[in-house]
């Protein structure tokens, strides 16, 4: 009795854990943030291996030659590009195609509230997670 208990659990170990193997890491145009060097960074999926382990991902606000392969240890999905960045956060901001130094002072569902450095007050607007990056 002792060994069939011992195979039942040995038997529902292995199902778990190739169960937990088989769940997808992430799915095409999935909203993520994605681990660099020590800082999250909003990006989308843009590819997903076969066996649905890694991700291609397109980091938001930046060029394609930052795309690249990452895997579950370093892809947290969000709930929208609000998760990239906090208040508070030092960022770039993209506007007419220069890069301006700003800060982030609210943060919504799919947009940030920012302060361009060095501007009135007048020119804070809210942006989406194709204007803005880490500075």
């Amino acid at each position: 009795m002792k060994w069939i208990s011992g195979m039942s659990v040995l038997c529902a170990s292995f199902l778990l854990a190739a169960a937990a193997q088989a769940a997808p890491v992430c799915a095409v145009g999935e909203s993520a943030n994605v681990l660099w060097k020590g800082k999250w960074y909003p990006a989308t999926v843009t590819k997903v291996n076969e066996d649905q382990s890694r991700c291609y991902i397109h980091y938001s606000g930046y060029d394609n030659s930052w795309d690249e392969w990452v895997g579950g240890d370093r892809y947290k999905k969000s709930g929208g590009a609000a998760a990239g960045f906090k208040v508070g956060d030092a960022v770039s901001v993209k506007w007419k195609g220069s890069w301006y130094a700003a800060s982030v002072m609210q943060v919504g569902d799919s947009k940030y509230k920012i302060h361009y450095d060095q501007y009135d007050n007048s020119w804070d607007e809210w942006v989406g997670p194709d204007r803005i990056k880490a500075r």
